[in-house]
Protein backbone atom coordinates (compact mmCIF):
# COMPACT_ATOMS: atom_id res chain seq x y z
CA UNK A 1 0.00 0.00 0.00
CA UNK A 2 1.51 3.23 -0.98
CA UNK A 3 1.01 5.87 1.79
CA UNK A 4 0.73 9.48 0.32
CA UNK A 5 2.96 11.79 2.44
CA UNK A 6 1.68 15.45 3.43
CA UNK A 7 2.92 18.31 1.42
CA UNK A 8 5.03 20.63 3.35
CA UNK A 9 5.30 23.75 2.37
CA UNK A 10 8.74 25.68 3.01
CA UNK A 11 9.19 29.04 5.00
CA UNK A 12 10.78 30.57 2.23
CA UNK A 13 7.66 29.46 0.06
CA UNK A 14 5.30 31.09 2.83
CA UNK A 15 7.32 34.22 2.47
CA UNK A 16 7.02 34.68 -1.06
CA UNK A 17 3.04 34.08 -1.12
CA UNK A 18 2.82 36.12 1.37
CA UNK A 19 4.75 39.18 -0.42
CA UNK A 20 2.30 38.53 -3.42
CA UNK A 21 -0.60 38.21 -2.01
CA UNK A 22 0.77 41.93 -0.53
CA UNK A 23 1.60 42.94 -3.42
CA UNK A 24 -1.08 42.58 -5.24
CA UNK A 25 -3.48 43.77 -2.98
CA UNK A 26 -1.83 47.07 -3.10
CA UNK A 27 -2.19 46.76 -7.14
CA UNK A 28 -5.54 47.00 -6.63
CA UNK A 29 -6.02 49.17 -3.78
CA UNK A 30 -4.31 51.45 -6.22
CA UNK A 31 -6.21 51.08 -9.11
CA UNK A 32 -9.44 51.24 -7.08
CA UNK A 33 -7.78 55.32 -6.53
CA UNK A 34 -6.76 55.54 -9.92
CA UNK A 35 -9.54 54.63 -12.13
CA UNK A 36 -12.00 56.78 -10.83
CA UNK A 37 -9.44 59.56 -10.78
CA UNK A 38 -8.81 58.86 -14.15
CA UNK A 39 -12.68 58.56 -15.39
CA UNK A 40 -12.99 62.46 -13.40
CA UNK A 41 -10.56 63.52 -16.69
CA UNK A 42 -11.95 62.20 -19.60
CA UNK A 43 -15.63 61.52 -18.02
CA UNK A 44 -17.51 65.10 -17.31
CA UNK A 45 -18.57 65.17 -13.56
CA UNK A 46 -21.45 66.85 -12.22
CA UNK A 47 -24.17 68.67 -14.21
CA UNK A 48 -25.34 72.39 -15.23
CA UNK A 49 -22.60 75.44 -16.11
CA UNK A 50 -19.70 75.67 -14.47
CA UNK A 51 -19.05 78.00 -11.27
CA UNK A 52 -15.80 79.84 -10.89
CA UNK A 53 -14.75 79.30 -7.20
CA UNK A 54 -11.35 80.91 -5.53
CA UNK A 55 -9.52 79.03 -2.92
CA UNK A 56 -7.36 80.55 -1.34
CA UNK A 57 -4.14 80.05 0.61
CA UNK A 58 -4.43 77.70 3.87
CA UNK A 59 -8.23 76.87 3.15
CA UNK A 60 -8.43 73.39 4.84
CA UNK A 61 -11.09 70.33 3.12
CA UNK A 62 -13.50 71.95 5.65
CA UNK A 63 -12.82 75.74 4.51
CA UNK A 64 -12.91 74.73 0.93
CA UNK A 65 -16.21 72.92 1.38
CA UNK A 66 -17.85 75.88 2.78
CA UNK A 67 -16.96 77.83 -0.14
CA UNK A 68 -17.95 75.33 -2.28
CA UNK A 69 -21.26 75.29 -0.49
CA UNK A 70 -21.79 79.13 -0.39
CA UNK A 71 -21.14 79.17 -4.29
CA UNK A 72 -23.64 77.55 -4.87
CA UNK A 73 -22.07 74.40 -5.95
CA UNK A 74 -23.31 71.48 -3.05
CA UNK A 75 -25.58 71.76 -0.33
CA UNK A 76 -23.52 69.15 1.62
CA UNK A 77 -20.31 70.71 2.55
CA UNK A 78 -19.40 68.22 5.37
CA UNK A 79 -19.71 65.03 3.16
CA UNK A 80 -17.77 66.36 0.72
CA UNK A 81 -14.89 67.91 3.23
CA UNK A 82 -14.90 64.29 4.07
CA UNK A 83 -14.68 63.14 0.56
CA UNK A 84 -11.47 65.84 0.06
CA UNK A 85 -9.57 64.09 3.28
CA UNK A 86 -10.50 60.54 2.54
CA UNK A 87 -8.66 60.84 -0.74
CA UNK A 88 -6.12 62.80 0.28
CA UNK A 89 -6.82 65.81 -1.81
CA UNK A 90 -6.71 68.52 0.66
CA UNK A 91 -3.25 67.89 1.11
CA UNK A 92 -2.60 68.47 -2.96
CA UNK A 93 -4.78 71.28 -3.47
CA UNK A 94 -3.51 74.71 -4.69
CA UNK A 95 -4.55 78.26 -4.20
CA UNK A 96 -6.01 80.07 -7.69
CA UNK A 97 -9.25 80.10 -9.35
CA UNK A 98 -11.22 76.82 -10.18
CA UNK A 99 -13.95 76.29 -12.75
CA UNK A 100 -16.13 73.71 -11.17
CA UNK A 101 -19.72 71.96 -11.88
CA UNK A 102 -22.11 71.49 -9.98
CA UNK A 103 -22.96 67.66 -8.31
CA UNK A 104 -22.78 65.40 -6.07
CA UNK A 105 -19.75 65.46 -2.94
CA UNK A 106 -17.98 62.61 -5.04
CA UNK A 107 -18.44 64.46 -8.08
CA UNK A 108 -17.04 67.49 -6.78
CA UNK A 109 -14.33 65.77 -5.30
CA UNK A 110 -13.20 64.14 -8.54
CA UNK A 111 -13.32 67.17 -9.85
CA UNK A 112 -10.75 68.24 -8.00
CA UNK A 113 -8.39 65.91 -7.65
CA UNK A 114 -7.53 66.46 -10.94
CA UNK A 115 -8.16 70.10 -11.46
CA UNK A 116 -5.70 72.41 -12.28
CA UNK A 117 -6.00 75.87 -10.90
CA UNK A 118 -6.69 78.93 -13.52
CA UNK A 119 -4.32 81.56 -11.98
CA UNK A 120 -4.82 84.08 -15.31
CA UNK A 121 -7.98 85.60 -13.66
CA UNK A 122 -11.11 85.83 -12.18
CA UNK A 123 -14.22 87.13 -14.19
CA UNK A 124 -17.40 89.23 -13.38
CA UNK A 125 -20.17 88.69 -15.31
CA UNK A 126 -22.82 91.75 -16.03
CA UNK A 127 -26.13 90.91 -13.89
CA UNK A 128 -24.52 89.30 -11.30
CA UNK A 129 -25.88 89.95 -7.20
CA UNK A 130 -24.09 91.28 -4.85
CA UNK A 131 -24.61 87.84 -2.71
CA UNK A 132 -23.93 86.00 -5.63
CA UNK A 133 -20.49 87.56 -5.91
CA UNK A 134 -20.07 87.34 -2.19
CA UNK A 135 -20.54 83.55 -2.23
CA UNK A 136 -18.64 83.18 -5.02
CA UNK A 137 -15.91 85.25 -4.21
CA UNK A 138 -15.92 84.96 -0.29
CA UNK A 139 -16.59 87.18 2.82
CA UNK A 140 -13.07 89.10 1.81
CA UNK A 141 -15.03 90.41 -0.95
CA UNK A 142 -17.12 92.41 1.26
CA UNK A 143 -14.52 93.91 3.06
CA UNK A 144 -12.33 94.46 -0.17
CA UNK A 145 -15.61 96.65 -1.23
CA UNK A 146 -15.41 98.64 1.88
CA UNK A 147 -12.16 99.72 1.63
CA UNK A 148 -12.31 102.92 -0.06
CA UNK A 149 -8.38 103.04 -0.92
CA UNK A 150 -8.98 100.34 -3.60
CA UNK A 151 -10.96 103.01 -5.60
CA UNK A 152 -9.63 105.31 -7.76
CA UNK A 153 -9.09 108.13 -5.80
CA UNK A 154 -11.73 110.87 -7.99
CA UNK A 155 -14.27 107.90 -7.48
CA UNK A 156 -13.65 108.24 -3.45
CA UNK A 157 -15.55 111.09 -2.72
CA UNK A 158 -19.44 109.40 -3.75
CA UNK A 159 -19.04 106.21 -2.93
CA UNK A 160 -22.07 104.88 -1.17
CA UNK A 161 -21.30 103.92 2.15
CA UNK A 162 -22.95 100.42 1.92
CA UNK A 163 -20.37 97.71 0.69
CA UNK A 164 -23.16 96.08 -1.83
CA UNK A 165 -24.07 99.03 -3.56
CA UNK A 166 -20.43 99.46 -5.11
CA UNK A 167 -20.72 96.57 -7.21
CA UNK A 168 -21.68 99.13 -9.85
CA UNK A 169 -18.86 100.56 -10.05
CA UNK A 170 -16.55 97.62 -11.11
CA UNK A 171 -16.71 96.77 -14.62
CA UNK A 172 -17.51 92.88 -15.62
CA UNK A 173 -14.31 91.62 -17.21
CA UNK A 174 -11.93 88.76 -16.92
CA UNK A 175 -8.75 90.13 -14.50
CA UNK A 176 -5.89 88.89 -13.85
CA UNK A 177 -4.83 88.61 -10.06
CA UNK A 178 -2.40 86.75 -7.85
CA UNK A 179 -3.63 83.55 -6.03
CA UNK A 180 -3.29 84.96 -2.83
CA UNK A 181 -4.82 86.42 0.20
CA UNK A 182 -5.28 89.55 -1.69
CA UNK A 183 -6.54 88.26 -4.76
CA UNK A 184 -9.92 89.93 -3.94
CA UNK A 185 -8.54 93.44 -3.36
CA UNK A 186 -6.79 92.98 -6.32
CA UNK A 187 -9.74 92.46 -8.71
CA UNK A 188 -11.54 95.22 -7.05
CA UNK A 189 -8.77 98.25 -7.87
CA UNK A 190 -8.58 96.63 -11.16
CA UNK A 191 -12.30 96.63 -12.12
CA UNK A 192 -12.91 100.09 -10.36
CA UNK A 193 -9.77 101.24 -12.08
CA UNK A 194 -11.39 99.88 -15.49
CA UNK A 195 -14.76 101.56 -14.30
CA UNK A 196 -13.26 105.05 -14.14
CA UNK A 197 -11.99 105.03 -17.31
CA UNK A 198 -14.80 104.08 -19.18
CA UNK A 199 -17.40 105.45 -17.41
CA UNK A 200 -16.21 107.81 -14.69
CA UNK A 201 -14.26 110.34 -17.15
CA UNK A 202 -17.43 111.11 -18.60
CA UNK A 203 -19.83 111.81 -15.31
CA UNK A 204 -17.22 112.99 -12.40
CA UNK A 205 -16.80 116.47 -13.47
CA UNK A 206 -17.45 119.73 -11.76
CA UNK A 207 -21.13 119.81 -9.98
CA UNK A 208 -20.94 115.99 -9.73
CA UNK A 209 -22.47 114.07 -6.38
CA UNK A 210 -23.17 110.92 -4.90
CA UNK A 211 -26.33 110.78 -4.73
CA UNK A 212 -27.33 111.56 -8.41
CA UNK A 213 -24.06 109.07 -8.71
CA UNK A 214 -25.79 106.10 -7.17
CA UNK A 215 -29.58 106.91 -8.76
CA UNK A 216 -27.44 106.74 -12.23
CA UNK A 217 -25.75 102.98 -10.89
CA UNK A 218 -29.46 101.69 -10.08
CA UNK A 219 -30.72 102.60 -13.26
CA UNK A 220 -27.48 101.12 -14.92
CA UNK A 221 -28.33 97.66 -13.10
CA UNK A 222 -32.51 97.52 -13.88
CA UNK A 223 -31.21 98.21 -17.48
CA UNK A 224 -29.02 95.84 -17.26
CA UNK A 225 -31.85 93.20 -15.85
CA UNK A 226 -34.42 94.42 -18.12
CA UNK A 227 -32.33 94.47 -21.64
CA UNK A 228 -31.39 91.49 -23.67
CA UNK A 229 -30.51 93.77 -26.86
CA UNK A 230 -27.94 96.26 -26.63
CA UNK A 231 -29.74 98.66 -28.91
CA UNK A 232 -32.97 98.25 -26.66
CA UNK A 233 -30.97 99.70 -23.29
CA UNK A 234 -31.13 103.43 -23.94
CA UNK A 235 -34.87 102.92 -25.01
CA UNK A 236 -35.72 101.23 -21.80
CA UNK A 237 -33.33 103.59 -19.86
CA UNK A 238 -35.61 106.63 -21.26
CA UNK A 239 -39.07 104.76 -20.26
CA UNK A 240 -37.59 104.38 -16.70
CA UNK A 241 -36.57 108.08 -16.71
CA UNK A 242 -40.24 109.17 -18.12
CA UNK A 243 -42.16 106.87 -15.77
CA UNK A 244 -40.03 108.70 -13.02
CA UNK A 245 -40.59 112.41 -14.14
CA UNK A 246 -44.10 111.45 -14.45
CA UNK A 247 -44.56 110.32 -10.70
CA UNK A 248 -45.29 106.83 -11.95
CA UNK A 249 -44.00 103.58 -9.95
CA UNK A 250 -41.32 102.16 -12.24
CA UNK A 251 -43.07 98.50 -12.45
CA UNK A 252 -39.49 97.05 -13.18
CA UNK A 253 -40.09 92.75 -12.80
CA UNK A 254 -36.36 92.83 -12.03
CA UNK A 255 -36.89 94.22 -8.70
CA UNK A 256 -39.41 91.65 -7.97
CA UNK A 257 -37.24 88.80 -8.85
CA UNK A 258 -34.89 90.51 -6.59
CA UNK A 259 -36.56 91.05 -4.05
CA UNK A 260 -37.73 87.24 -4.11
CA UNK A 261 -33.89 86.53 -4.36
CA UNK A 262 -33.33 88.38 -1.11
CA UNK A 263 -35.49 85.60 0.72
CA UNK A 264 -34.27 82.68 -1.50
CA UNK A 265 -36.59 82.41 -3.85
CA UNK A 266 -35.56 81.87 -7.22
CA UNK A 267 -38.19 83.49 -9.75
CA UNK A 268 -38.84 82.17 -13.09
CA UNK A 269 -41.53 84.30 -14.00
CA UNK A 270 -43.05 87.05 -12.30
CA UNK A 271 -46.89 86.35 -11.68
CA UNK A 272 -49.62 88.39 -10.38
CA UNK A 273 -49.37 87.26 -6.66
CA UNK A 274 -45.18 87.96 -6.64
CA UNK A 275 -46.22 91.42 -6.75
CA UNK A 276 -47.66 91.57 -3.30
CA UNK A 277 -43.96 91.27 -1.91
CA UNK A 278 -43.32 93.59 0.90
CA UNK A 279 -39.69 95.20 0.01
CA UNK A 280 -38.72 98.33 -0.58
CA UNK A 281 -36.91 96.72 -4.05
CA UNK A 282 -40.25 96.14 -5.30
CA UNK A 283 -40.94 98.62 -7.84
CA UNK A 284 -44.57 97.57 -8.16
CA UNK A 285 -45.16 97.90 -4.87
CA UNK A 286 -43.14 101.78 -3.77
CA UNK A 287 -42.59 104.61 -5.88
CA UNK A 288 -39.36 105.74 -7.01
CA UNK A 289 -35.72 103.61 -7.64
CA UNK A 290 -34.84 101.22 -5.14
CA UNK A 291 -32.49 101.62 -2.67
CA UNK A 292 -29.59 100.14 -4.45
CA UNK A 293 -28.31 98.81 -7.58
CA UNK A 294 -29.60 95.23 -8.17
CA UNK A 295 -26.82 93.46 -10.20
CA UNK A 296 -23.53 94.89 -12.03
CA UNK A 297 -24.29 97.23 -14.75
CA UNK A 298 -22.09 96.29 -17.82
CA UNK A 299 -20.55 99.57 -19.32
CA UNK A 300 -22.98 99.38 -22.39
CA UNK A 301 -26.20 99.87 -19.79
CA UNK A 302 -24.17 102.69 -17.75
CA UNK A 303 -24.08 104.23 -20.75
CA UNK A 304 -27.96 103.80 -21.44
CA UNK A 305 -28.18 105.40 -17.74
CA UNK A 306 -26.65 108.50 -18.51
CA UNK A 307 -27.55 108.97 -21.67
CA UNK A 308 -31.04 107.75 -22.03
CA UNK A 309 -32.83 108.05 -25.32
CA UNK A 310 -35.15 110.59 -25.79
CA UNK A 311 -38.78 108.27 -26.48
CA UNK A 312 -42.26 108.84 -26.10
CA UNK A 313 -42.87 106.00 -23.86
CA UNK A 314 -44.10 105.30 -20.82
CA UNK A 315 -44.40 101.48 -21.01
CA UNK A 316 -42.77 98.17 -22.33
CA UNK A 317 -43.48 94.18 -22.44
CA UNK A 318 -41.15 91.63 -23.36
CA UNK A 319 -41.69 89.35 -26.14
CA UNK A 320 -40.28 85.14 -26.44
CA UNK A 321 -37.03 86.65 -28.45
CA UNK A 322 -36.07 88.88 -25.61
CA UNK A 323 -37.27 92.29 -27.42
CA UNK A 324 -39.75 94.38 -25.96
CA UNK A 325 -42.99 96.61 -27.57
CA UNK A 326 -42.61 100.01 -26.57
CA UNK A 327 -46.15 101.72 -25.91
CA UNK A 328 -46.94 105.38 -25.09
CA UNK A 329 -50.59 104.78 -23.71
CA UNK A 330 -51.47 102.24 -20.95
CA UNK A 331 -54.61 100.89 -23.99
CA UNK A 332 -51.52 100.76 -26.49
CA UNK A 333 -49.66 98.73 -23.81
CA UNK A 334 -52.89 96.77 -22.62
CA UNK A 335 -52.79 95.34 -26.60
CA UNK A 336 -49.19 94.92 -26.42
CA UNK A 337 -49.31 92.68 -23.04
CA UNK A 338 -52.12 90.20 -24.64
CA UNK A 339 -49.34 90.51 -28.34
CA UNK A 340 -47.16 89.36 -25.15
CA UNK A 341 -49.03 86.69 -23.95
CA UNK A 342 -50.27 84.92 -27.10
CA UNK A 343 -46.68 84.56 -27.99
CA UNK A 344 -45.58 83.28 -25.11
CA UNK A 345 -47.87 80.77 -24.98
CA UNK A 346 -47.43 79.62 -28.53
CA UNK A 347 -43.66 79.43 -27.46
CA UNK A 348 -44.64 77.47 -24.40
CA UNK A 349 -47.02 74.98 -26.35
Amino acid sequence: MKVVRPVTVSWASRIVHLILLIVTSAFFIALARYLPLKLAGTIQMGSGDTLDVLVLPGMNARGISRVFASSGLTDRPDELSRWFTREGIDRSIRPGLYRIRKGTPWEIARQMAVAEPEVSGITLYPGETYEVLLARLGETFESALGRDDLFPEKLRPFLPPVPGSRIAFLIPETYSVTPSDGAVSELVRAASALWMKRVGERILGPGADGDTLLERAIVASLVEKEAKHHNERPIISGVIRNRSEAGMKLQIDATVVYAWSLRGVDLKRVLYRDLEIDSPFNTYRYAGLPPAPICTPSEESWLASIEPEDVPFLYYVAMPDGTHIFSRTFSEHSEAVRRSRNAFGSVSQ
